[in-house]
């Protein structure tokens, strides 16, 4: 039994990676969402923007990276039993030009309401 669960764990292989922030020097980016497209994986980096991917088949995947306010990153692997899979991401803050940004206003009116009443 011990033989066969060590000789799953060699059928398998994995990811591991570090996220930083291209807007602040390649620091670290924390709990930023990593994924592979098609499947249910999600992992999220640690405090030091590391994460680990690990358990899956051989094959050739499509890694997600992504952090609210910064471009989506995608990156395409292939991922084999013999040798972890080392990626390096550095995201980019989103940018909007001025010619993008739409003003929207909006009015609101008041009622009054008025109440009589009548003392006997």
């Amino acid at each position: 039994m011990l033989f066969a669960t060590v000789s799953y764990a060699q059928n398998t292989g994995l990811i591991v990676g570090k996220v930083m922030d291209n807007e602040m020097d390649n620091a670290p980016l924390v709990f930023a969402n990593i994924s592979l497209k098609g499947t249910s994986v999600e992992v999220q980096s640690d405090f030091t923007g590391l994460f680990l991917v690990e358990n899956l088949e051989a094959g050739d995947y499509t890694l997600v990276c992504s952090f609210p306010g910064y471009d989506t990153q995608e990156v395409n692997i292939h991922v084999d039993a013999l040798n972890p899979v080392e990626v390096k991401l550095s995201l980019a803050a989103i940018t909007v030009s001025l010619s993008e940004l739409t003003a929207v206003t909006s009015t609101t009116t008041q009622k009054e309401d008025k109440t009589l009443t009548v003392l006997n």
